[in-house]
């Protein structure tokens, strides 16, 4: 047991793990001052155009940064092959996301959103896209390096910047002021990860050129990287959209967001563990044997404690509620409880079989498996919260989460089995 604490603590783990618990700490109590300095209708004016932004940088880079993890991972990390393939992949991610930009621009000037102001936020959120593609890509390609321990402290940077600058200009601009934030935090964090940690985002350092072949698969793995994680990811995005269309209340915005913050928070802790183990199964995809063998001690080890974690959150949840947010926001522990169970199938199979999907490139089931989410969470959004409001939208998260995270775990077997 001991050598295998130095391992994990030799490779980064713990590196990565105790940073992740930083940030989401850090970001958590960020949160709890916001709805302090902000009113529910400010907080909730924010949510809701965060969340069409959200939406819009799911589609980030055409996936890009997914691609350069993977084809980099696969390669060991080699310094010369991701350096250039990182020059390519910026060139391509900074000309996507200038189309991002102006569809938030079209966005804020014609369309007619049910909340008032959110047109002049995301008005002022059409140039993040370009700022945060550039960070992106600067964290995958310290991953697919192993280089884990810069890749926490950039991370680090990057999240106590954000919660700094961003808490400070929401006191004097208030909803304004957290856009405000996320410019400057950013920004700096590019700058530190050129200039420091000397990333050659824009100086390609090698002579080496892409192959015509490499450059379409890394295309190809990007963009079915990026539908399927978009479709995904849309699980937690959707339901304050559908909220925002069909309810149109601010209130219940905020009081939704609320409830879903520390469950959809804690997804750190599957991501943080997919971190680590990702390009080891990347780089033993071949070696079905040694997958199998490793997921088996995942499922069973992580499974316990993801278990325990949601079984607490459920049972403190009025307390957790209560305390941190306060007593506005006691409408939220139904919505909170429902979402600390959904954790625990999220956290055990979704994130984790998927994940390893990806390394045996099996991006096309992923996507498979996205578009039917995405359609049973569009049905059961609009159907459950026009009934039940706020909760049926939980609901709906827990019924897709559950359908994603069989299919996937059963498919991620069945690859090992039959290799």
């Amino acid at each position: 047991m001991r050598n295998k604490l130095k391992i994990l603590f030799s490779t980064g783990f713990f590196q990565i793990f105790g940073g992740n618990v930083l940030n989401k700490v850090l970001v958590f109590f960020s949160s709890v001052i916001l709805v302090r300095i902000l009113t529910k209708q400010e907080y909730g004016i924010f949510t809701y155009s965060w969340n069409i932004y959200s939406v819009v940088v799911l589609f980030s880079g055409a996936g890009i940064s997914s691609g350069l993890l993977q084809i980099c991972s696969e390669k060991g990390g080699e310094t010369a092959f991701c350096g250039c393939v990182l020059h390519y992949s910026v060139k391509q991610g900074i000309l996507f996301n200038g189309l991002l930009g102006v569809l938030l621009l079209l966005l804020a000037i014609f369309t007619p959103l049910k909340v008032k102001g959110a047109d002049k936020l995301l008005f002022m959120l059409c140039l993040l896209p370009l700022i945060q593609i550039l960070y992106d890509l600067s964290t995958s390609y310290l991953r697919s390096q192993k280089r884990n321990q810069e890749y926490v402290r950039l991370t680090v940077i990057n999240t106590v910047l954000v919660v700094a600058v961003s808490v400070c200009c929401a006191f004097y601009f208030k909803e304004k002021g957290l856009i405000m934030g996320y410019y400057a935090a950013y920004l700096a964090t590019i700058l530190y990860a050129i200039i420091v940690v000397k990333i050659p985002i824009f100086n390609k350092k090698t002579t080496l050129v892409l192959e015509n072949q490499t450059k379409q698969a890394l295309l190809k793995i990007s963009f079915i990287s990026m539908c399927s994680n978009s479709l995904s990811e849309l699980l937690y995005l959707l339901d304050v959209l559908v909220i925002g269309i069909i309810v149109a209340n601010e209130s219940v915005l905020a009081s939704y967001k609320v409830g879903t913050m520390i469950p959809t928070a804690l997804a750190f802790i599957p991501l943080s563990f997919m971190m680590y183990v990702y390009p080891y199964f990347a780089e033993k995809r071949l070696d079905k044997e040694w997958c199998w063998r490793r997921y088996k001690q995942i499922l069973a080890g992580f499974g316990l404690f993801n278990l325990l974690i949601s079984l607490f959150l459920f049972i403190l949840a009025p307390w957790v509620v209560h305390t941190f947010f306060g007593v506005q926001y006691d409408d939220s522990v139904a919505v909170f409880r429902i979402l600390s169970l959904n954790y625990f199938i999220s956290a055990t199979f979704r994130v984790v079989s998927g994940n390893l999907l990806v390394t045996q490139r099996k991006l096309k089931f992923n996507l498979l498996v996205a578009c039917v989410s995405g359609v049973v969470n569009v049905i059961a959004d609009v159907v459950l919260i026009n009934f039940y409001g706020s909760l049926g939208a939980a609901a709906a998260t827990v019924i897709v989460t559950l359908v994603s995270g069989m299919l996937s775990t059963a498919y991620f077997i069945y690859t090992l089995k039959i290799g």
